[in-house]
């Protein structure tokens, strides 16, 4: 008689590590894409890209850091919250109104909606990329 064992909360872990480790990858490919696309004034805006996971950023810290120069792993820690999401963001105070002023024309760089054209162009493929990890971290579990 063969003796299996479910174990679920195991399971459920193995497939979240797995599942945010695979996001947070995708989540640095939108960002690279995003950067590029975002409007170039000073590079604040660009240097203030970030991928967090469990929460958002200190946007305020973000932004200084950004402002200075500094390097955004210096900016803050690894793992911002709990939550089993994963973010990316663009941290100055006018971040968002340059991404939704469809007016808007920048004298360097891209333009309007630099994030969300990224990310739409993108998610089916991180989704299927994170299900692949899911599915190959759980096969492999002992």
């Amino acid at each position: 008689m063969a003796n299996n064992k479910w174990r679920i909360k195991e399971a459920v872990k193995i497939a979240e590590d797995a599942g945010l480790k695979a996001l947070r990858t995708g989540a640095e490919a939108i960002l690279t894409e995003a950067i590029d696309e975002a409007p170039i004034e000073t590079g604040t805006l660009r240097r203030s890209g970030t991928v967090t996971v469990g929460a958002l950023p200190d946007g305020a810290q973000v932004y200084e850091a950004a402002e200075s120069g500094t390097e955004m792993k210096d900016a803050f820690p690894g793992q911002e919250g709990k939550e089993k999401a994963v973010y990316i963001s663009f941290n100055t105070p006018y971040a968002r109104r340059m991404h939704e002023d469809l007016g808007y024309t920048p004298k360097r760089g891209g333009g309007p909606k630099y994030l969300e054209t990224p990310f739409n162009a993108n998610k089916d493929k991180v989704l299927k990329m994170a299900e692949t990890k899911v599915k190959k971290a759980l096969r492999d579990a002992k």
